[in-house]
């Protein structure tokens, strides 16, 4: 193990890095810059640390939030590392220690704020010191192409030209090309290479539903989320507190956290928060960056965020751990007309409230798109592609499609003979045939497709549009006035090579957002149970949140390896020698004491798998997603074809129709399978596969049960009981 690894195993007790991880960190040990373009929860703080640890000197961390700076410099203290912050919550005194540890090479990162970074008497100061490597968190403020533009942050390079020889590193949640191009142009990061991890959070479930009888809703989803942590995110400061107000009301621990409060009142509100004492926080935008809660389980926007970056940071906030979370987004266009009323009264310049606008109309595009809503953001974020992501809504109960290659065809040809020269509005009016000015003027209805459009509405038309951004096939340049563009998949289109799905715009539903977790046979729940007791006593004597001192992807790895040594504990996920030594003692004691040597001497002779990973590996009860093969079925049976006219229209056998019949009612199509399978079919195969302690491939039931049970009867059966 080289000594990059045993730097990550030794103080963040992890065997792997993530995806560009290690590839970010060797390049900056080599001196050279980068961009870093990860999703909340995706590891972008050890990309700095790691080296910080490696190299010579000083490492200076510009962050722009004095929670966030306290949660990274404790998370590190935990891990045996030197680090510490310069904030206004110190006193004179307290600075002036924090700035001598740093000269007396004492630290190995320092944070600090944007401000106080760029101010001449800290640069003087800097450059007297040994800076190792500079590092400039939620970098997407420097762009006024970001969601959070802070003009501070564009004056870094008084600070940066002082360390020409030292690499920087700037990292950032959310970013489009058109904000990374920015930050590397004010950041003078040249050269530079961009990493960037994929923007999809594959544990997190998006759903949209309209902005009407919004408490009703909210009722409704929290019975489906017990006791578990959760956002709620509004527009104003009254209606945070309110809402607050109701859900107190209606029983559960809840409290407001918006700008206008005390810090000292706020503090309260997030440590309460951050300790489970409160299960709800509503709060407007003030609240989220500085949390690192790894056990929020749900995010809810009562009213709409400003832009799609906004949303996905918000929503990032939850399944930081890895599990299942849910998200909720109302949408409402009466959010729209007060978020453009912001803008305008904004102080921003022209150029700055017309790229705001189009992320607003490019979010409110979001709420009613009707293909995969995941694919929606990361098209936006430049990640194309075409296949669905299977956790939005629109995935799990996807409206009827329709072949609309024809529709795509026109608007991609448009598009090129327009030379990728116009935006969405004026485009739908050359396709529908318009004779306006805007048209008329540069020509453009001398062009093959105008008016090719005509027979469909401006608005219908706008939802094409929409979806095609969606689908990959057209771009959106924000830096030059929102035209649209060609991608690489819209080529095939052109050419015929590509079909092309659409669907009709519909009216948005809520539905139910529980989903089972699947349980590891191998964690006890009442040593689980225990551990957890453990780490919470141990968090509130040292008035801390109980994640700093394990994670529950940690814990739960503790109970499936069932460590009987200190030896052994460091073996576990997220332990490394810092916490192997504060906390190991207490939990090998606790686990001898509840587990037997014998069992404790088995599992260790056991090759024992990683800890849970977000995306469970593939198995025989996976049911998928409905394609469109399903359709055409499901579309033929609702004709009242029987299922054998149905395999002979569609060439298929039946027994490939039977399976897409008890898919599509898995699926909750309106679907009769009452001649596929009975409730005595099922109750004997859910019996069967319990009995066979739950296998996870199909064969061993298929070879215990009768011969008239096939493999998609099997697969359903058991599916459905995961699912109840």
């Amino acid at each position: 193990m080289d000594a990059l690894h045993t730097i990550l195993k030794t103080h963040f007790g992890y065997e792997q890095f993530r995806l560009h991880q290690e590839a970010v960190i060797r390049r900056t040990l080599e001196g050279a810059n980068s961009l870093v373009i990860m999703p909340t929860g995706g590891g972008k703080s050890l990309c700095y640390q790691v080296p910080a640890l490696m190299l010579e000197g000083l490492t200076l961390v510009v962050s722009p939030l004095i929670s966030l700076m306290q949660d990274q410099v404790s998370a590190l203290r935990e891990n045996g590392i030197a680090a510490a912050a310069l904030n206004s919550q110190l006193s004179g005194d307290e600075q002036d220690e924090v700035l001598a540890q740093a000269e007396a090479g004492e630290l190995k990162l320092l944070y600090v704020s944007p401000e106080r970074a760029v101010h001449p008497a800290f640069v003087a100061w800097a450059s007297r010191q040994t800076v190792a490597l500079i590092a400039i968190d939620e970098a997407h403020c420097v762009s006024i192409w970001g969601n959070d533009f802070r003009p501070e942050y564009t004056r870094l390079t008084e600070l940066t030209q002082h360390f020409t020889s030292s690499p920087i590193i700037a990292l950032t949640a959310t970013a489009d090309a058109a904000t990374q191009a920015d930050i590397r142009q004010q950041l003078a990061l040249q050269p530079c290479e961009t990493f960037v991890a994929s923007f999809e959070r594959k544990n997190l479930y998006l759903q949209v539903v309209p902005a009407k009888d919004r408490f009703k809703l909210i009722l409704q989803f929290l019975t489906q989320h017990a006791d578990s942590a959760g956002i709620v995110y509004t527009l104003s400061r009254k209606s945070c507190e309110e809402l607050a107000q109701k859900l107190s009301q209606a029983g559960y621990r809840a409290a407001y956290y918006h700008g206008a409060m005390g810090a000292m009142q706020r503090a309260e509100v997030q440590t309460a928060f951050q300790r489970d004492e409160l299960q709800i926080v509503c709060a407007t935008i003030a609240f989220g960056m500085g949390i690192d809660k790894p056990n929020i389980r749900w995010v809810i926007h009562y009213n709409l965020p400003k832009n799609l970056e906004s949303y996905y940071q918000e929503i990032g906030r939850a399944g930081r751990d890895g599990a299942p979370a849910d998200t909720l987004l109302f949408a409402g266009y009466r959010d729209v007309t007060v978020l453009k009323e912001f803008i305008q009264r904004g102080e921003g310049s022209e150029t700055f409230k017309a790229v705001q606008e189009a992320k607003l109309q490019r979010l409110w595009d979001f709420t009613q798109t009707t293909s995969c809503r995941t694919n929606l953001v990361l098209n936006y974020f430049g990640e194309y592609r075409e296949s669905e992501c299977g956790h939005c809504d629109r995935c799990l109960h996807p409206p009827v499609k329709f072949d609309g290659t024809v529709i795509a065809q026109k608007a991609l040809s448009a598009v090129y003979r327009l030379q990728q020269q116009v935006a969405a509005r004026l485009l739908v009016d050359v396709l529908r045939g318009s004779s306006s000015r805007a048209v008329t003027e540069p020509g453009y209805h001398q062009i093959k497709t105008w008016g090719a459009g005509k027979d469909i509405d401006w608005q219908t038309w706008h939802h094409y549009l929409t979806q095609l951004v969606d689908l990959g096939y057209l771009g959106i340049d924000f830096t030059q006035g929102n035209r649209l563009t060609l991608t690489h998949l819209s080529a095939a289109v052109l050419k015929g090579e590509q079909s092309v799905w659409l669907c009709q715009p519909q009216e948005l539903e809520f539905e139910s957002t529980a989903r089972v977790q699947s349980i590891d046979k191998d964690i006890d729940p009442q040593l689980l149970e225990a551990l957890s007791n453990l780490r919470r006593d141990l968090a509130d004597a040292a008035g801390k949140p109980a994640y700093t001192v394990f994670s529950n992807a940690t814990l739960e790895d503790m109970a499936r390896r069932k460590p009987g040594t200190l030896e052994a504990f460091l073996d576990v996920s997220g332990v490394g020698l810092a916490k192997q030594e504060s906390y190991g003692k207490a939990f090998v004691e606790l686990i001898c004491a509840r587990v037997p040597e014998e069992e404790r001497q088995l599992q260790a002779s056991k090759p024992v798998p990683p800890a849970k990973k977000t995306t469970a590996p593939k198995s025989d009860w996976d049911m998928g997603q409905l394609g469109q093969t399903h359709l055409e079925t499901l579309d033929l049976h609702q004709q009242g074809l029987s299922l054998t006219e149905i395999a002979k229209q569609r060439d298929l056998s039946p027994q490939t129709i039977k399976a897409h019949l008890l898919r599509l009612h898995f699926h909750h199509r309106e679907v009769d399978i009452s001649d596929l399978i009975g409730p005595d079919h099922i109750s004997l195969i859910q019996r069967t596969w319990q009995e066979l302690a739950r296998p996870e491939r199909i064969k061993p039931v298929f070879d215990a049960t009768p011969e008239d049970i096939s493999y998609e009867m099997i697969r359903y059966a058991v599916s459905v009981g995961l699912r109840t």
